[in-house]
């Protein structure tokens, strides 16, 4: 009797973890999309979020690693994670398939405030802080008469804007505007001019070794998205209705 009861566990055991996995989805580490809370010991923002809201939709585990924006293509392409979620890139499409739609994303320019934004012409009066990775739209990357300085994140941008040397800076609007409040400096910026809207999509790795439970997560997040769990998690931190 006790090695039938034995048998029936390990076989009820092997079962659920056929049927469960531990999933490792990667990002950047950029406040208020993902970052370390250090007080508290764990991910905070709005992937993390999504992130546990896609675990108790799926009921599979799912492991947060965040690291520079350089290094995720390469995270992808050796299968050491399964999935990121950022804007889609072309030469990301090399090693990942693209899934599920999470949201569309502002993206355009901030200027101080009384710069006059009314046209693309008007940008060429400013000193535009840039995320050299960032392709914002494209005749806005490939314009080399605007005058963009190159830095490593939207911090050092807002610094170099506070202290005059910049005037403007560039990128996902609701993530400028959110960091600009946190730093006091809300009032100094003016009204966005919105250049393109970048979807964010759930990418994941041809490597990946995961592929049944990618479905299950693409049907997860397509679920949350629709009942506007989705829309919850990322108003918390962003106005997207810009």
């Amino acid at each position: 009797m006790k090695f039938f009861s034995k048998v029936i566990f390990q076989f009820l055991f092997f079962l659920s973890s056929a049927n469960s996995a531990e999933l490792k989805l990667v990002s950047i580490d950029t406040v208020p999309w993902a970052y370390f809370d250090a007080e508290v010991g764990v991910y905070a923002g709005i992937f993390p979020d999504i992130v546990r809201e896609l675990e108790k939709e799926s009921g599979h585990k799912i492991k947060i690693s965040l690291t520079p924006y350089a290094r995720i293509n390469r995270e992808l392409e050796s299968g050491r994670q399964d999935c990121t979620m950022l804007i889609a890139e072309k030469e990301r499409e090399k090693v990942a398939d693209l899934g599920e739609l999470v949201f569309y994303m502002p993206m355009g320019i901030i200027a101080i405030k009384n710069s006059r934004l009314d046209s693309y012409d008007d940008l060429y009066k400013l000193k535009i802080s840039v995320l050299r990775s960032l392709n914002i739209t494209d005749q806005f990357t490939e314009d080399n008469d605007l005058k963009k300085e190159f830095d490593t994140g939207y911090e050092m941008g807002l610094r170099k804007v506070l202290h005059g040397r910049l005037n403007a800076i560039a990128g996902a609007i609701p993530t400028i505007k959110y960091l600009a409040k946190e730093k006091g400096m809300a009032e100094m910026l003016g009204e966005p001019m919105i250049l393109s809207l970048k979807p964010i999509y759930l990418q994941c790795s041809k490597e990946s070794k995961h592929s049944v439970f990618i479905k299950d997560i693409n049907l997860s997040l397509k679920k949350i998205r629709e009942n506007g769990v989705l829309n919850d998690v990322v108003s918390k931190y962003w106005d997207l209705s810009l």
